[in-house]
């Protein structure tokens, strides 16, 4: 009797470890197939996310650009840069500094080396030598964050076009339609710079006096670019 009680004991044991066994697999199986599953309740907030018209964010994609400025100084050290910078100022000369490590100290835009020959004679006559440097952008793409964010696209573009084509009346009376259009009356404190360069520039009376200045329209597009971008 003692036999088949410890085999039906047995008998038992492994009927009841395969049941579980089974249960285990069952269990399991449902598990991965709930993994497999869309998660719709994480996947709905991006969507919305994406979707959001509200959301001020704007990608902004400027083409390559390229432009000649004078070259007046290069530094290892930022504070001798801003020296010579601030020197040049004092002397009538928009100067700007323009790199870092090192820091180049430059004055000008124009389309070509000799569009600059005016600017670096007149740089001379003070005392100061520059050379030609062309100054190479690629295509830059910047995600534009918070309020104003098309304004200030619209903006950088019409910067780009400059770099590109030069000064003209045409791209400069473009600004002042796209300020008048979206700035509204309370316009961003970090875009005032940038318009009053454009209205410095339309009231200059010289493509020379324009080229004089260019550089400083440009230092203050990177300024805002920074600043807009996050970066």
């Amino acid at each position: 009797m003692k036999i088949i009680d410890q085999f039906k004991v047995l008998v038992v044991l492994i009927l009841g470890i395969m049941a579980l066994a089974l249960l285990t697999w069952g269990i399991g199986k449902i598990y991965l197939e709930l993994l497999s599953q869309p998660g719709h309740e994480a996947t709905a907030p991006r969507q919305v996310q994406s979707l959001d018209k509200n959301n001020p964010d704007t990608v902004l994609v400027l083409p390559k650009a390229g432009f000649w400025t004078c070259q007046l100084g290069l530094f290892q050290n930022e504070h001798n840069a801003q020296l010579l910078r601030d020197q040049l100022i004092v002397m009538g000369f928009k100067a700007e500094v323009i790199s870092a490590d090192p820091w180049m100290v430059a004055i000008g835009l124009g389309r070509t080396a000799d569009e600059l020959k005016g600017l670096r004679q007149a740089l001379e006559e003070k005392g100061f030598l520059s050379i030609p440097k062309p100054i190479s952008l690629p295509e830059r793409s910047f995600r534009v964050a918070g309020t104003g964010g098309q304004l200030t696209a619209e903006l950088l573009k019409n910067v780009n076009t400059i770099l590109e084509t030069g000064f003209n009346q045409e791209v400069l009376a473009k600004e002042e339609q796209l300020w008048a259009a979206q700035a509204g009356e309370h316009p961003l404190p970090d875009l005032d710079r940038l318009h009053q360069l454009y209205g410095q520039l339309r009231a200059k009376n010289t493509p020379e006096e324009q080229k004089a200045l260019g550089l400083s329209l440009f230092f203050e597009s990177q300024r805002v670019i920074y600043k807009f971008s996050g970066k």
